[in-house]
């Protein structure tokens, strides 16, 4: 009994088939890979001792398909784990900033001859003993029964009474509700526009790089639903994901009250999509609509309670709303049924929030140990909660080199010029101008994406560039003159920020109040804040700094952490200005716990710090 492959290749104790696409091992089970997995670790057998660059990987295996190296990464891992390769990495080796070489010794089998029976077909006429090899022997000969026919009656049986195998949809949403998301994208990707379940899973790639920012990729993946709409039918579960991928194609184009009833409309399409419900809460939560998230978030959590995404959505909520204890039993509730390390990116910020930096950092590491051998996009998002923490403690050094790290592992320029601004704004409320400047030339380099170039704008101004300032935001009106909101509350902002740099206090409130009124962020708070005490309207002050205080998830998330402490400083010179001299130690004395431990030259820039 031969083998049909012309071209075998055997390794440790595994045979791989290229022909038949097939990897086996010891106890003939096969090992699952996805398509791209398979054709890289053929590329790399064939290739066996020499080393395969990651260009030649993204040239063989993807083609013309323009993806991330860290792709590359999260397909190698895929294929350790399926290896089960330890810690030696017996099969194949990394080549730091090259690519990778397969190093197990490899023997070739070319056109075996028909009637010559193979080590496999030997061992199935040798005397076994009991135990676990013989039930894995029998399951060989149950399959060499099947696949000759004889084994008809099994086969009907087993049809029957088990459930059916796992397509490769279920494989990936399965990886994705692990927290495996780059894994799961590249199965969801693997899918061919023939399959049934081709609309939905680009959809759910889509959310995926939305989720990681990578808008434009996003869009890209969006895009090739087009081919594939037809899969869909004409039921309340093809109308919904119809709506969610309007609905997401409106939120990349940030028209987000429209992508909202979309979403919504989808969740009264089909009750029983928790993906809808996820999407409005995410959305919700994003433009601070709350009531509107809690509302999808109650109905995810009565037809998906174990669901780790509506988990997520729900801490995450709980946390806006300064719910933190709240936030922390959800938290652990789910970690009863879900592994998913997501579920502590939230819960990190729950405890930094309530001042737990210790605590906060047991959760970011968790993400930090998923990110550092698997997946670059958990990494990233450890750092930026390592950073936040840094921040709050007026650690910039340490913060600064946390945020950095997490810039090389992107390989997106966005989200390259997206840390380096944020890098900018930090130096810019400590009065660093030509750190900022250094920092924002970069950005600027790598990416004129509308939102990134309004915050480069805002940065200028705030280190008093007002020229530079507003042609950046001439710019981006010529380039998105309907941006929204964003350059809405951009215009004025920078206009207040020059008008409190030359003393106008009554106009820097005029303009710097416009700007919230449109977007309610931190940073507006601040320097409007400083307007008001400017004009000596200490109560109208001491209320946009509590907006800082009273929204601190919002400020370590999205903002500036060392706002916080920033804020309680302002608070305490609004009350002693007051005469207030109780309320006033008591923020001094916040500040001075939250910095105690700060950079020396940053804590010397406040008197009385």
């Amino acid at each position: 009994m031969g083998r049909n492959s012309r071209t075998q290749y055997k390794f440790g104790p595994y045979t791989l088939e290229p022909d038949e696409r097939r990897i086996s091992g010891e106890g003939c089970p096969r090992i699952e890979l996805t398509a791209k997995a398979f054709d890289l670790l053929v590329l790399l057998v064939s290739k066996a001792e020499q080393l395969v660059t990651k260009d030649d990987i993204l040239d063989a295996v993807w083609q013309e398909v323009n993806i991330a190296e860290s792709n590359v990464t999260a397909t190698i891992s895929m294929i350790r784990k399926a290896l089960r390769e330890d810690s030696e990495h017996q099969y194949i080796e990394t080549v730091p900033k090259k690519g990778y070489r397969f190093v197990a010794p490899v023997s070739v089998v070319v056109d075996p001859a028909p009637g010559k029976a193979d080590p496999a077909d030997q061992a199935l006429a040798s005397p076994v003993p009991h135990g676990r090899r013989f039930w894995l022997l029998f399951a060989c000969l149950l399959i060499v029964l099947i696949a000759t026919g004889i084994g008809f009656g099994i086969l009907h049986y087993r049809h029957a009474t088990a459930n059916a195998p796992e397509t490769p949809y279920q494989r990936a949403v399965q990886l994705e509700t692990e927290g495996n998301d780059n894994l799961a994208l590249i199965k969801l990707n693997d899918l061919p526009p023939s399959d049934p379940k081709f609309a939905e899973a680009k959809l759910k790639a889509a959310w995926l790089l939305y989720q990681a920012e990578e808008n434009e990729k996003a869009n890209q993946t969006l895009s090739l639903i087009a081919n594939g709409k037809s899969s869909l039918g004409s039921g309340p579960q093809d109308e919904a994901t119809r709506l969610k991928i309007e609905g997401l194609k409106k939120l990349l184009a940030d028209e987000i009250p429209d992508a909202l009833n979309d979403f919504r409309t989808a969740a009264d399409t089909d009750p029983a999509d928790v993906d809808a419900l996820i999407y409005i809460a995410d959305t919700a939560i994003n433009d601070d609509i709350l009531g509107v998230a809690n509302e999808a978030l109650e109905r995810c959590k009565v037809i998906a309670s174990q669901n780790p995404f509506c988990g997520y959505e729900r801490i995450d909520a709980l946390s806006h709303e300064n719910k933190f204890d709240e936030a922390i039993t959800e938290y652990k509730r789910l970690r009863k049924y879900s592994n998913n390390p997501w579920l502590d990116q939230p819960a990190g910020y729950a405890e930094l929030a309530k001042g737990n930096i210790l605590e906060a950092q047991k959760y970011f590491s968790i993400l930090t140990a998923k990110g550092r051998d698997e997946s670059p996009v958990h990494f990233m998002a450890a750092q930026d909660g390592i950073a936040a923490a840094d921040l709050l403690q007026g650690k910039l050094r340490l913060a600064h080199s946390e945020l950095l790290a997490a810039n090389v592992q992107s390989s997106s320029s966005y989200e390259k010029a997206d840390y380096l601004i944020l890098l900018a704004e930090i130096y810019a409320l400590q009065g660093d101008s030509g750190q900022t400047k250094k920092e924002l030339e970069r950005a600027s380099k790598l990416s004129d994406a509308p939102d990134l170039t309004i915050r480069i704008a805002k940065a200028y101004a705030i280190i008093g560039d007002h020229a530079t300032a507003q042609s950046f935001l001439a710019r981006q009106l010529k380039a998105a003159p309907g941006l929204g909101k964003d350059y809405a509350a951009a215009e004025p902002f920078i206009d207040g920020i020059e008008s409190l740099r030359r003393e106008d206090f009554q106009k820097a409130v005029e303009r710097l109040a416009s700007s919230f009124s449109k977007e309610r962020s931190p940073e507006t708070a601040y320097f409007l804040a400083k307007a008001e005490m400017g004009k000596g309207d200490w109560d109208a002050a001491i209320g946009h700094l509590n907006f800082i205080g009273e929204n601190k998830v919002m400020v370590l998330i999205d903002s500036v952490a060392s706002l916080i402490p920033l804020a309680e400083y302002e608070l305490s010179k609004c009350y002693r200005s007051k005469g207030k001299e109780s309320e006033a130690r008591q923020h001094i004395m916040s500040a001075q716990a939250m910095w105690k431990d700060a950079d020396p030259e940053l804590k010397a820039q406040f008197k009385g710090w």
